[in-house]
């Protein structure tokens, strides 16, 4: 049944839009690098709650159950403007006993051209005591 579990997980891919906001570029117009990070936030956001639980992850954030970062590795291809609409694509690439390691790349919307990939770690943990979940027991619950 894990495995199953886990075949599942790997196939998903989900697609979530961005609109770029003013306060997310620097003085030229163009989105400060640190702010792609919360675009992909967004993109693991849109991920977990696209698996058709019964629960949204704000419901299992606020419930006591959080995905920490623990490892981001981006690599920049080009970048988007103020205006622009990114399209955010996200699916799993590993999932290890603590941890899930999810893939993102951004596009821009316009003209579909790739502006970042990511590889981002994150631990699940149970916030009140820090320790940390499996993480297939946890979709095995959350699905």
């Amino acid at each position: 049944m894990k495995d199953n579990l886990i075949k599942k997980l790997l196939k998903v891919k989900d697609s979530t839009s961005v609109k770029v906001r003013f306060n997310d570029t620097d003085a030229m117009g163009i989105v400060h690098f640190k702010n792609y990070i919360v675009y992909f936030d967004d993109g693991f956001v849109s991920f977990m709650n696209s698996l058709l639980s019964p629960k949204r992850i704000e419901d299992t954030v606020h419930e006591g159950t959080v995905f920490g970062v623990k490892k981001v590795e981006i690599t920049y291809q080009g970048s988007a403007k103020f205006g622009d609409y990114v399209i955010v694509e996200t699916q799993i690439k590993k999932i290890g006993t603590s941890s899930i390691t999810f893939q993102h790349e951004l596009f821009r919307e316009s003209d579909k051209t790739l502006i970042a990939s990511v590889e981002c770690v994150r631990l699940a943990m149970e916030l009140k005591t820090n320790r940390l979940l499996n993480v297939v027991d946890f979709f095995a619950n959350y699905l």
